[in-house]
């Protein structure tokens, strides 16, 4: 009963995307102004194929965040992922996707049962993980399955086949966290681990779900990412993580667990992606890309206050 009306509570305060949906249309408005090559549809949907490896690692990570925790090896095992591919073996794909899940095994022994935080337990990972993607594959190189360079060019309904499948990933996992136990599980676990305990919740199950999950879904984005480039790239990650995180929190998703969902932060990536190719069009510097970028992304973490100290 206690559980019910927990997440009953944390239902009623789920974060709308609304806000970065208004920032998207501003931006959009203010690219179609100076540039009106920025709204075309072919460039707006390369912008979505562009981003499918990133919204897959956004997923994943979602859910690590909904438990109050964070998985900085993400990148790494993304670039572990293209890595191993790139050799082109009948059993380069399911030996990607074991390493990658046996990274998220490690995470989660690492954080539940070592005590070990979460920001130290995926940097350990993150750390050992780059390190095995430059041993599998020292420099860029190699190719991929005929099935994978399929994939990555195929079209139906006009849109990319990537893009369709990161709509699909977006709704199975958008179902997840809102119409299934185990997405009230996250959301309890994070907002509160005692007292989900109470709730009768098993939260390290959950937590090593989070983990597992986020490592499978970055073995999905290395995948994608190999089968777009055709190669393996042992350093093509490393962005990942940071990106992954920054997204999620322009999209409102409370960086300390309990509360949040897929919308915003996808709707996060799509504005980052948006900012960035609009102001290439534009022929900004980079530097000061990165500024303005930089400047946003403390304007949507500050929303985030924290009442007491920890993540």
């Amino acid at each position: 009963m206690k559980l019910m009306k927990a997440t009953t509570a944390v239902r009623m305060r789920r974060i709308t995307a609304l806000p970065v949906i208004l920032l998207i249309i501003i931006l959009a408005c203010i690219l179609g102004y100076f540039s009106p090559h920025a709204l075309a549809t072919q460039n707006l949907i390369n912008i979505l194929n562009q981003q499918v490896s990133l919204i897959l690692v956004t997923i994943g990570q979602v859910l690590v965040i909904l438990t109050s925790g964070l998985d900085l090896s993400v990148g790494s095992v993304v670039s572990m992922t293209t890595a191993i591919v790139s050799h082109n073996t009948p059993y380069s794909v399911p030996l990607a996707m074991a390493a990658a899940l046996s990274v998220g095994l490690v995470n989660a022994m690492g954080i539940l049962y070592l005590g070990v935080h979460p920001i130290l337990m995926t940097l350990s990972t993150m750390t050992a993980v780059q390190g095995i993607a430059l041993y599998v594959r020292p420099i860029p190189g190699g190719e991929v399955a005929d099935w994978m360079s399929w994939y990555a060019s195929a079209e139906y309904f006009g849109l990319p086949l990537p893009v369709l499948f990161a709509a699909f990933a977006v709704i199975v996992g958008t179902v997840i966290i809102t119409r299934s136990r185990f997405g009230l599980h996250l959301m309890a676990t994070g907002a509160s681990e005692e007292s989900a305990l109470l709730g009768g919740v098993n939260t390290r199950r959950v937590i090593a779900s989070a983990y597992l999950f986020s490592s499978f879904f970055a073995c999905l984005a290395g995948l994608n990412l190999a089968a777009r480039l055709a190669s393996g790239d042992p350093l093509v990650g490393n962005a990942f993580a940071i990106d992954s995180i920054a997204a999620t929190a322009l999209g409102g998703t409370q960086l300390s667990g309990g509360l949040g969902g897929l919308t915003g932060p996808v709707t996060g990536v799509l504005f980052l992606a948006l900012l960035g190719n609009g102001l290439n069009l534009l022929n900004i510097s980079t530097y000061y890309q990165m500024l303005i970028t930089g400047g946003l992304l403390v304007l949507a973490v500050s929303t985030h206050r924290r009442k007491q100290p920890g993540l």
